[in-house]
């Protein structure tokens, strides 16, 4: 790796300049690798903000030599930068950590697209970000699903995805697991998106105009949730063999307060598996998946 390639990237708030490129829609990017590696080096400070907007969950579990490893989001949403704004939503979210991410030393990341397909007359598409230490050791990989713009005639050249059965579904309950809560007020989508940023997440015009009836949760908010749940259940192995799936099938709305629970489904020397969802204060399921420990044969 040719490191004077490697450029700068922002950790959080800030989204890469798109330079007024239209939105990332089905056909923007083609499966394979996208052209740039980025790099950050994760601050002490940057790490405090990031988990101030998600009150400090988990903390207490962490090790303060390490980030959260919901903190590479942001980067891997700006992977595909000059591109930026996306077209559509944020469907599902697929996690597998490998190592810590560290606090104060440079690590870098590269994107690809690995999957692009029609469902239910819709077009998908997954993008993924692998992270590696300054020793360009595996830290995290992470894939993020959208739903974005496609014309028919986008649509034609894939086959209809089929639905795939719950392989985990009959899976008993071996217990369930200590809830815990976040409020999504409108200051919290306020200081994560950043200053200056007029979104459906912090301008409730914006978010009419798009149908909701308030401005929207970002997917990070779900996604740090579900991260710090797991992260309590499992400890620092959750850090270097935890994984998690899960899909966004609703928005969540300012005012809402998440409500995160779970239930051990299988657990061994080698392997534990979780059901995770977050519901809302009035019984609205908006998230729902599976996470736990995978260890490397």
């Amino acid at each position: 790796m040719n490191r004077q390639n490697i450029k700068k990237m922002p950790v959080i708030i800030r989204k890469y300049p798109s330079k007024e490129m239209p939105q990332i829609e089905f056909n923007t990017f083609e499966i394979g690798n996208l052209s740039d590696t980025w790099t950050i080096n994760i601050k002490d400070n940057i790490s405090n903000q990031w988990n101030s907007f998600f009150d400090n969950l988990g903390d207490e579990i962490l090790s303060k030599n390490f980030a959260h490893q919901d903190i590479m989001y942001y980067p891997g949403m700006n992977s595909t930068a000059p591109y930026r704004n996306y077209g559509g939503p944020l469907t599902r979210y697929k996690v597998r950590n490998y190592a810590p991410i560290p606090l104060n030393e440079e690590i870098t990341f590269s994107g690809s697209v690995t999957k692009k397909y029609v469902k239910r007359n819709n077009g998908f598409v997954t993008f993924q970000l692998s992270t590696y230490s300054k020793n360009s050791t595996l830290l995290q990989k992470h894939w993020r699903t959208f739903m974005l713009p496609a014309t028919e005639k986008e649509k034609s050249n894939f086959n209809e995805e089929a639905d795939i059965d719950d392989e985990n579904q009959n899976n008993e309950s071996i217990k369930k697991i200590e809830q815990i809560t976040l409020l999504c007020n409108q200051e919290r989508f306020d200081n994560i998106e950043g200053p200056g940023e007029s979104t459906a997440h912090t301008n409730i015009d914006i978010a009419k105009a798009r149908g909701m009836k308030n401005t929207t949760a970002q997917a990070c908010i779900s996604i740090a949730v579900i991260n710090r749940y797991l992260t309590k259940q499992f400890g620092n192995e959750f850090l270097t063999n935890g994984f998690f799936d899960i899909k966004l099938i609703k928005p969540t709305f300012a005012n809402d307060t998440m409500i995160c629970n779970g239930e051990l489904l299988k657990t061994n020397n080698k392997d534990s598996l979780c059901k995770v969802k977050i519901e809302t204060q009035d019984n609205r399921l908006v998230t729902i998946g599976y996470g736990g420990i995978k260890k490397e044969n």
